[in-house]
């Protein structure tokens, strides 16, 4: 769709380029997919799923595919607590020394400026 005149005016094709190639690779998506919608520790898991299973599901699949639980999981909980390279178990021993558990660092919000890096 064609932008209207007074946004095409506003685009700075360099500016956009520029930014393209800054953030070109970047795997967006994998590793934040599930906080886009948990943003509270207890209250918007589907019915069905108890907050306490997802925790448990990936420590377990970590074990078979340290990557899968990387890129899904762990990298972006590594992210919110502002560390590198925990695993799980890791992860939910410093939320521990923090005062909170996986749940609470699984809705802490993802911030516009983190980039993810593979």
């Amino acid at each position: 769709m064609p932008l209207s005149e007074e946004i095409r005016n506003k685009f700075d094709e360099k500016k956009a380029t520029e930014w393209f190639y800054q953030v070109e690779g970047l795997p967006y998506g994998y590793h934040n997919f599930l906080y886009g919608w948990v943003d509270t520790a207890e209250d918007n898991w589907p019915m069905l799923l108890p907050k306490d299973l997802v925790p448990v599901a990936f420590s377990m699949i970590e074990k078979f595919d340290k990557n899968l639980t990387d890129n899904f999981f762990s990298a972006a909980l590594n992210k919110h607590l502002g560390t590198k390279g925990l695993n799980i178990s890791e992860i939910a021993d410093e939320a521990s020394t923090r005062g909170l558990n996986v749940s609470d660092v699984m809705a802490i919000v993802e911030q516009d400026g983190w980039n993810y890096t593979g």
